[in-house]
């Protein structure tokens, strides 16, 4: 099976999936010559092993363009779920994944890393399939903003760097990379996660969505919906004024979306960085 991919979501596809894993009919009337593959298929298989059934998706071109695998075990009779890379700015991205699995492994903020590999040629690692539905909601709730709380306190700095107080931070913690299964919440694709300034996490979620799913909302408007719960962050670490915390994170914000060419998400962040500095004045 070639091209679909949908192991967090999507009911169409995850039917067509179990269909395909347990009907030799739907195989066969998906099989393509390996031959005619543009990406190495081979060379997967052999590290997945043999007796798994694999579905691809191939990433969105660029630098960090990456194959991701849902995949079948038949020998364990488990999915999983894993990333192969050979652009050298995605193997970097996976090998930092493969370093914050296992720096977090049984903090239950992670799936379980079940395999890799690093070498000069590819990077790959295999995952438990987590079993859960996308966060659908992209408003901050409660449970959303314990488990970013519970997210800071791992490798928390009580000495402040250059004024600002740092902790572990995903780097990309968005309602897309959430999932909820019977009320518990589980974080996918780590491979952004570093130490940073507090609050990274959490205006992360606030602003992503806003500019990417409701552009013409002011920022005036976003604050307003989401201040008491940046305000209930904060006064958990006894910070009361979160100012330079945002203003760091928007320099942040417009350096990576910057260097990533993405245009409007430029736009927006330097948005925000101008009505910061008003506000300032």
């Amino acid at each position: 099976m070639y091209g679909l991919y949908s192991p967090y979501g999507g009911k169409a596809a995850k039917i067509y999936w179990c269909l395909f894993r347990n009907s030799k009919i739907v195989r066969n009337i998906n099989a393509v010559d390996e031959k005619d593959l543009d990406f190495p298929y081979t060379l997967i298989k052999e590290i997945a092993g043999t007796k798994a059934l694999m579905s691809f998706n191939m990433g969105s071109p660029g630098e960090e363009q990456k194959i991701s695998i849902l995949g079948f075990d038949n020998q364990t009779q488990q999915p999983f779920f894993a990333k192969f890379s050979q652009k050298p700015q995605a193997m970097e991205l996976s090998k930092n994944e493969i370093n914050i699995l296992k720096q977090l492994n049984g903090s239950g903020f992670t799936p379980l890393l079940l395999d890799s590999r690093i070498t000069p040629d590819y990077v790959y690692l295999k995952t438990e399939y987590i079993k859960g539905k996308r966060v659908e909601n992209t408003e901050l709730t409660e449970e959303v903003i314990a488990l970013t709380i519970r997210l800071t306190q791992l490798n928390f700095t009580d000495n402040a760097n250059n004024g600002l107080h740092t902790s572990m931070s995903h780097g990309d913690y968005c309602p897309w990379n959430f999932l909820e299964n019977e009320g518990i919440l589980r974080l996918i694709d780590w491979e952004m996660a570093t130490v940073r300034p507090l609050g990274y996490d959490l205006f992360t979620y606030i602003f992503q969505p806003a500019f990417l799913l409701f552009p013409k909302e002011s920022i005036e408007t976003v604050l307003q919906k989401n201040r008491r719960w940046i305000d209930f962050y904060f006064n958990s670490f006894d910070i009361k004024n979160w100012n330079d915390y945002l203003a760091d994170f928007v320099n942040a914000k417009l350096a990576l979306e910057t260097k990533k060419s993405i245009t409007k998400l430029v736009r927006h962040y330097q948005r925000l960085k101008d009505y910061i500095e008003i506000l300032n004045r």
